[in-house]
């Protein structure tokens, strides 16, 4: 084997690429030439010193890759941690505000209409001592209005302050049969136009033709 096929086949060898013939051979040259023996040690030593560079570099980027993980699950760890913190407050407020808020019984509550002008006011007071009552509106199909009435323990809070002297829904009319909404449209009214009142145990009806004085009686 000469020289320039000895040295064409050493990167093959020392990689266990080689047949077991031509091994055989290679190893035989090896015996024979010196130089070769030399060519072959400097080839396996860089070879290692390039495969410690890989590994060193490969380590490197695994490292770097830990890293990233690392500040991500951290990143992620404050995103959860500030999310729950978000819905644990939202939590404390809901359990606060309802917990200790109740649909009223109708005859824990005062209900009067006041008019002035063309606005009409329905006004809910509760008579029990330390609560103060609270109406949720809501416009349900056609013009149906639905008013829910809670009461809620004097809890101290500016929303109870507020409270204090009633819970009011408003309506304005234009005339007699004529609604003024709250977009500016104007709403002629009918009998199937109404406001239901629920309470506790019951839920009281008033059609909304009703509710307008146009002699302004109520004073």
């Amino acid at each position: 084997m000469n020289h320039s096929v000895f040295r064409d086949l050493i990167p093959s060898y020392i990689e266990n690429l080689t047949s077991e013939e031509t091994n055989k051979q290679i190893e035989k040259h090896m015996e024979q030439c010196e130089d070769c023996q030399q060519y072959v040690k400097e080839m396996q030593e860089n070879l290692l010193v390039e495969r410690t560079h890989e590994q060193k570099k490969e380590d490197k980027n695994i490292d770097y890759f830990k890293k990233v993980r690392s500040k991500n699950r951290k990143k992620i760890f404050i995103i959860v941690g500030s999310l729950l913190s978000i819905f644990l407050i939202i939590s404390i407020g809901c359990f606060f505000l309802f917990a200790h808020m109740w649909i009223a019984d109708k005859k824990g509550i005062q209900t009067t209409v006041q008019q002035q002008g063309t606005t009409v006011t329905l006004s809910f007071q509760t008579k029990n001592d330390n609560r103060y009552p609270l109406s949720m509106i809501h416009r349900g199909q056609k013009y149906i209005y639905e008013i829910i009435i809670y009461e809620k323990w004097n809890d101290f809070s500016e929303p109870a302050r507020i409270l204090k002297d009633g819970s009011n829904v408003t309506f304005t009319f234009l005339d007699e049969n004529t609604l003024l909404l709250d977009n500016g449209e104007e709403k002629k009214l009918t009998d199937e136009d109404k406001i239901l009142i629920q309470y506790k145990n019951s839920t009281e009806e008033i059609l909304l033709k009703d509710l307008y004085d146009p002699e302004n009686k109520r004073k």
